[in-house]
């Protein structure tokens, strides 16, 4: 389970550190793309299949501009055997991050931010809303 906010630095190449609480299950075929909020999101291989199995139910016209958005920008990676992963420059800049970084486990992906963007996403102020979306679901 992919749980827990770590901060990492990425270096001139475009190399950060995968958080060590989370290699465990970001073994092997990674695939790393855009995310929504101007992050990015990192997933092992079964479970981008079966985030974009999801999508195939939906049908073909309903979401073909969802899947070109995330497939667009995908790309295969790996850990190296010091546990990093190279970060695109087009990522980067997509999500606007320069230096330091965010790891934000979220259960079956992580999404990687640049931290001041993620602690503005993630303010106390929705708490009511999520009070009440939690409620909902019997929470």
């Amino acid at each position: 389970m992919l749980t827990g906010r770590y901060e990492h630095t990425v270096d001139s190449k475009g190399r950060v550190f995968v958080p060590a609480k989370f290699r465990a299950d970001l073994q092997g075929n990674l695939v790393i793309a855009k995310g929504l909020d101007s992050c990015i999101v990192l997933y092992n291989s079964e479970q981008w299949e079966a985030f974009i199995k999801k999508l195939e139910g939906y049908g073909e016209m309903q979401m073909k501009k969802i899947k070109r958005y995330f497939l667009a920008s995908a790309f295969n990676t790996e850990l190296d055997s010091q546990g990093r992963i190279v970060i695109s420059q087009e990522l980067r800049s997509y999500a606007d991050i320069e230096k330091e970084i965010s790891f934000v486990g979220l259960n079956n992906c992580v999404e990687i931010w640049r931290p001041e963007h993620f602690d503005e996403i993630n303010d106390a102020s929705d708490i009511e809303e999520m009070r009440e979306m939690l409620k909902n679901v019997g929470f």
